[in-house]
């Protein structure tokens, strides 16, 4: 996180949400990045260099105080589908169905958009970057990663974006709030997709799921990650080795290990503040695992349904809000939102701060056994994950 405490640029990489937009927009070159033995960049201020123009103050997703007064009020009556490409290839290889792809391909080659900012695939780590597709470059489905759960600095290629009419930008809530401030006046009108995240992972996480597939990552950082698809929820694969990815999930998300410091002060889960049309999630709790797969797709807005109606090859299953409500977890964002002030260092209640303390030593705790023992049997993890949550029992 960057702010300007009146003389000059600092930093906090306990907030950084990694996004990366920081070093781009510097006119001067002043900040540049350094990578971290868990993949995570810190970033480095210049002050000889730096002529405080701000601008990377200004882009920075992470030091805005953000409001969640009312945040839920209008989920009952929001626009929900399980959504999937026709295609069962496509659908069974590409993560959750594959929607995501299939918007931003069908999108340019049907001509509805005249650019796409969303990822590609690449052979060196973080193996994804930035990309600025147009109908001169269509991606295929294999270019496009499926999801990607180390931290990419999605942003860090946003200068390539080019002005034009229609644009799509494809992000989490703080790459998206990072891309409204940097592409202003890049394009008459944007769509945002918001790709659901309560957490990123530092890699970390994947080292874990590496030891427990018995391979691992070189310190060199030559290894082959695959990240969901081959159905739903489809799998992990490191290197030559796979893991189911409901098991794989159970201690990394499930118990929020190994997550970015700057997730910590976003309860922007949905991207709704982002001012996100269109938001993409996983069916938890609603849909059994298959060979196939599909999104829960959420709409927000008439541009994004617009956007999705022209789109032949994307089939969309509508759903009522009951139907949806266990997989969008409202209560467990509710409570990420809960413990911002928290994380922010900002005053809070005593019930607030038990809260967050108990978090901070539940992830400790739970970190310093699993990293001793990485080899146990799968229900080893199972029972990590039926402990109690003691954030959730103190925020009921």
């Amino acid at each position: 996180m960057l702010k300007f405490d009146g003389t000059r640029i600092k930093y906090d990489y306990s907030h950084c949400q990694q996004c990366g937009i920081c070093e781009v927009v510097c006119p001067k070159q002043a900040i540049s990045l350094k990578r971290l033995n868990d993949g995570t960049h810190e970033v480095l201020v210049d002050d000889n260099k730096c002529i405080r123009c701000k601008r990377c103050v200004a882009c920075c997703p992470a030091n805005k105080d953000e409001d969640y007064k009312g945040y839920f009020e209008e989920y009952t009556r929001k626009k929900y589908y399980l959504g999937y490409n026709s295609d069962n290839r496509i659908r069974h290889d590409s993560s959750s169905g594959g929607v995501c792809k299939t918007i931003i391909i069908e999108s340019l080659r049907n001509e509805w958009v005249d650019g796409v900012y969303s990822l590609k695939r690449t052979e060196t780590f973080p193996y994804a970057e930035g990309e600025f597709y147009t109908k001169e470059n269509i991606p295929t489905y294999d270019d496009i990663p499926n999801s990607v759960y180390h931290s990419v600095m999605a942003c860090q290629n946003i200068s390539r974006v080019q002005k034009c009419k229609r644009l799509i930008v494809v992000g989490t809530s703080c790459q998206l709030r990072a891309m409204n401030v940097a592409l202003k006046g890049k394009a008459e009108e944007i769509i945002r997709i918001c790709i659901f995240c309560k957490q990123q992972k530092t890699l970390e996480s994947t080292r874990f799921l590496a030891k427990i597939m018995g391979t691992k990552i070189l310190e060199n950082l030559k290894f082959s990650p695959r990240y969901r698809g081959e159905g739903w929820p489809g799998i992990v694969r490191v290197n030559e080795s796979e893991l189911p990815y409901s098991r794989a999930a159970q201690i990394p998300f499930g118990r929020r290990l190994w997550t970015v410091g700057g997730c910590n002060v976003c309860g922007d889960s949905f991207g709704t503040n982002a001012l996100a049309d269109i938001t993409l999630m996983d069916p938890w709790k609603i849909r059994k695992p298959n060979n196939l797969g599909e999104t829960l797709v959420i709409v927000h807005t008439d541009k994004g349904m617009q956007l999705i109606e022209q789109i032949q090859s994307l089939k969309l299953e509508p759903k009522s809000f009951d139907e949806v409500k266990l997989a969008l977890d409202l209560k467990d964002v509710w409570r990420k939102q809960q413990l911002v002030p928290f994380f922010r260092g900002e005053n809070c209640s005593d019930k607030i701060m038990r809260a967050g303390k108990a978090e901070q030593r539940q992830r400790a705790m739970l970190i310093s056994i699993v990293e001793s023992l990485p080899r146990m049997p799968i229900i080893f993890y199972r029972i990590l994950c039926k402990l109690p949550d003691l954030r959730n029992k103190i925020l009921k």
